[in-house]
């Protein structure tokens, strides 16, 4: 069995609730489909297919299931049942193919023997639909199943929700949002999946062409609508930073966003000049660690570190390395206090007023992370970004911390100026 590799953590770190987003073209459904297709044919598993609306059974993934069953020559292993909506295994595993929205919390009893669900198009459903569903499986410990030469382990009970997410508060992603520990949020898109046929990406070429910026990136990159009014940079501006290739005159400047939490990743941006040339995600790394790949990845420059909380540690060993480091503490004061009431502020917006000049590499996480972030006016008419925390429960996502090591990789003490920046940060 083949399978993307974006896709690997569902095989491997199954959690409770798997949450796949993505564009059009990823092979959300067909990876889903086989999987349940190969553990239903070893297995008595039960798995309930929803989608919010379900008017008949030609709106359901069915046909996908029986094709994928014939793809694979299985058909001896399986009992197609179209009149009745059902797929048995020899095996003793059920495949059902519902609309939830009709169901209630009495009605959908009858499914409470079943171990896992799978929801298609999860940006439609709604919350009164997760809260029917989620306790009606019931089942616990975990099971074996072999694919291939690998056993794997898989919870008896899970949730695997596929969706091409539509905003930042589809309900899906309010109530299982990306901080909870039973929740695994995984995004392929139509470049990481290798089955991407020319013909699909031939329209997704004259898509490009013809759509909005906002239209393309939310049907095509799997990118939420935006409210652009609230947000301090543009998809526009940022996408077109993530074509540009610009002057490296200058030397290297390292941005350091440190890991706070279980769920948190410290992520370090390295730039020459202008242009940003290298990133590294780091995970379960203590200060020590960090400050010494980030001293060797500096190469001599500039290291720009968030001071707060536990990124002192990291400070206080690139110091002790000899490295040129720069604390900055998130919490503290802008330098403007009279356009902005914290530092956090004025170094979203100086990256914001950056971003024409600059050039990016094409991360749609990224990009994600630099379109969503908001902000508001006090009221005395200053610019406030809302806080980590803040966004985190806005949008169920973990926290921005690539957006967050970029405003510091970028970030000037002397001056603040959007203009003054660009000549500041070329001389470096």
């Amino acid at each position: 069995m083949q399978i993307p590799r974006a896709i690997e953590p569902l095989f491997k770190t199954p959690k409770t609730h798997n949450k796949i987003r993505g564009g059009r073209g990823g092979a959300k459904t067909r990876t889903v489909v086989s999987l349940i297709v190969e553990v239903m044919k070893q297995a008595p598993l039960c798995v309930i297919c929803g989608r919010e609306v379900q008017k008949s059974l030609k709106e359901s993934s069915f046909l996908a299931f029986k094709n994928e069953i014939y793809r694979t020559g299985y058909g001896k292993y399986f009992n197609i049942i179209e009149s009745q909506g059902v797929i048995e295994s020899v095996a003793g595993g059920r495949a059902v193919f519902i609309g939830l929205q009709q169901h209630t919390v009495d009605s959908i009893k009858s499914y409470e023997g079943f171990h896992w669900a799978w929801i298609e198009e999860a940006q439609s459903v709604s919350k009164r639909s997760l809260d029917v569903l989620i306790p009606t499986l019931r089942q616990d410990k975990a099971f074996k199943i072999r694919i291939g030469d690998t056993e794997l382990v898989f919870p008896l009970r899970m949730f695997i929700y596929t969706y091409n997410p539509y905003s930042w508060d589809d309900p899906i992603d309010m109530v299982l949002p990306d901080t909870r520990d039973d929740v695994q949020a995984i995004t392929i898109n139509w470049y990481d999946n290798p089955w991407f046929p020319e013909s699909l990406n031939e329209e997704r070429k004259k898509a490009k062409q013809i759509m909005n910026e906002e239209e393309y990136l939310r049907i095509w990159e799997g990118i939420p609508f935006e409210n652009a009014e609230q947000a301090v940079m543009s998809r526009a501006a940022v996408s077109q930073a993530m074509e540009r290739k610009v002057s490296q005159d200058g030397g290297i400047v390292l941005g350091v966003d440190v890991a706070r939490f279980g769920s948190d990743r410290t992520v370090i941006y390295k730039r020459e000049g202008l242009q940003v040339v290298g990133c590294k995600v780091l995970e379960k790394k203590d200060t020590q660690e960090i400050a010494s790949i980030a001293a060797d990845y500096a190469e001599g420059g500039r290291i720009i570190v968030d001071d707060t909380g536990v990124g002192g540690g990291v400070t206080d060993r690139l110091r002790k390395l000899g490295s040129n480091v720069v604390p900055v503490n998130f919490g503290g004061k802008a330098m403007d206090k009279e356009k902005y009431p914290d530092i956090i502020s004025e170094m979203w917006f100086n990256l914001s007023g950056l971003i024409p000049q600059i050039g990016l590499p094409k991360d749609m996480e990224l990009l994600s992370e630099l379109t969503s972030r908001y902000y508001k006016y006090t009221a005395d008419e200053r610019r406030k970004v809302e806080s980590k925390d803040e966004y985190k429960k806005r949008t169920g996502r973990r926290s921005p911390d690539k957006a967050d090591a970029l405003i510091l990789c970028f970030y000037q003490p002397r001056t603040m100026s959007a203009s003054s920046n660009v000549r500041a940060v070329a001389r470096i």
